[in-house]
């Protein structure tokens, strides 16, 4: 009499369960569509497709707290000695001309920025306009301690202070 190990629907199922816990593999998405969540305060980076040509920045973004609707403006440009990509993140600047001063006093956080891909490799943000793919992961150097510290904290502004990890969680169309 041959052995028999039962049904196989129990085992085609158990492998369904594993394959749909499973990670989905996410689309490819070009670095200036990305979109980038923290957990801490609920903000969200989005990058932005639309440098002009002659403009000297490698990207653009913008940190969003749904928290009373506070929006910051960030921008990547190459800097120090060697030369890396430093990002500023500014609140409520003055358009137009503005002094160095006033840069500085609606400056937020400025540091290096770095990116890190799905393996856990820390690399560069890529520049806008190449066709690179979106990182898994942005990092932004003391970003909450400098919020914690900015005009846009307290009153009417932010009361949770963000973490420095912003994680991929969409791409724009």
């Amino acid at each position: 009499m041959p052995l028999s190990y039962g049904s196989t629907p129990p085992i085609a199922a158990a492998l369904a369960l594993i394959l749909a816990a499973a990670p989905a593999a996410r689309a490819a998405c070009f670095q200036e569509l990305a979109v980038y969540g923290e957990a801490q305060a609920g903000a969200s980076l989005a990058f932005q497709d639309d440098l002009h040509p002659a403009e000297p920045s490698l990207n653009r973004f913008t940190v969003t707290f749904p928290e009373n609707g506070v929006s910051m403006d960030g921008m990547v440009m190459m800097a120090g000695e060697p030369a890396r990509p430093w990002a500023m993140v500014m609140h409520k600047c003055p358009t137009g001309d503005a002094t160095g001063a006033e840069i500085d006093a609606c400056t937020v956080w400025q540091g290096p920025i770095y990116g890190i891909d799905a393996l856990g490799n820390v690399s560069a943000v890529p520049d806008a306009g190449l066709g690179e793919e979106a990182m898994a992961t942005i990092l932004l150097p003391d970003f909450g301690a400098s919020v914690r510290m900015s005009s846009a904290w307290g009153g009417q502004g932010l009361s949770a202070v963000p973490r420095d990890d912003f994680r991929y969680t969409a791409c724009q169309d």
